[in-house]
């Protein structure tokens, strides 16, 4: 449980600095479908070599708590509010046993419905709750939106059909390390992460 605990607060950490750095670059020439595709991705490649149920929603709430404290970029409430949802929703799909299905059309296929389901979600529920924390909640405004949200759903479909494949062939390396070596490196990297963050580097 340590060791999973630990693990929780890297990926999470790794994940929330992708976001505050490449994220909010990407952001502003409006791809933020790709950081949501690298931290789904990230949530697959955890939960196929883990195998623990829960552990990608620790790394989301990790993550957007390292979002709502980054002192540099836009709309931190809404990125925050995105990254649980997208952990919350990644928790959901794979409820089904993806693990079971090996051949590279099922895997393919798989990516395509997981990466285009979980960024629909996450973006749809996000333009639903931005609003309530911070403003007023208008239909309208979220109809209009509505275009986007499924057409860059596409593109995280597509992105997904590769991005799947990779994880379980990711999953199929061994890799370990001693835990000697494991905790030292792990709590670096934790304290680099939110030390980069709060920094706003």
């Amino acid at each position: 449980m340590k060791k999973i605990l630990a693990t929780i607060l890297l990926f999470g950490s790794l994940w929330g600095l992708f976001e505050c750095s490449v994220g909010d670059f990407l952001h502003g020439y409006d791809l933020s479908v790709v950081t949501a595709a690298f931290a789904i991705f990230l949530m697959s490649v955890t939960r196929l070599k883990y195998g623990r149920s829960g552990m990608q929603l620790g790394m989301a709430l990790v993550a957007g708590l390292l979002r709502h404290f980054n002192p540099v970029g836009t709309c931190l409430i809404c990125s925050s509010i995105a990254i649980i949802i997208e952990g919350l929703a990644f928790e959901i799909i794979w409820i089904f046993p993806w693990r079971k299905y090996n051949t590279l059309s099922m895997k393919v296929g798989m990516g395509v419905i997981s990466f285009y389901s979980i960024y629909a979600i996450g973006y749809l529920v996000t333009q639903i709750l931005t609003p309530l924390f911070t403003a007023t909640f208008f239909l309208s405004d979220l109809i209009g939106v509505l275009p986007k949200i499924f057409s860059q759903a596409v593109l995280a479909g597509i992105i997904g059909s590769v991005s799947l494949p990779l994880a379980f062939w990711v999953d199929s390396l061994s890799i370990s390390f001693k835990d000697k070596f494991y905790y030292p490196t792990t709590l670096s990297l934790i304290c680099m992460c939110w030390i980069a963050v709060i920094a706003g580097i």
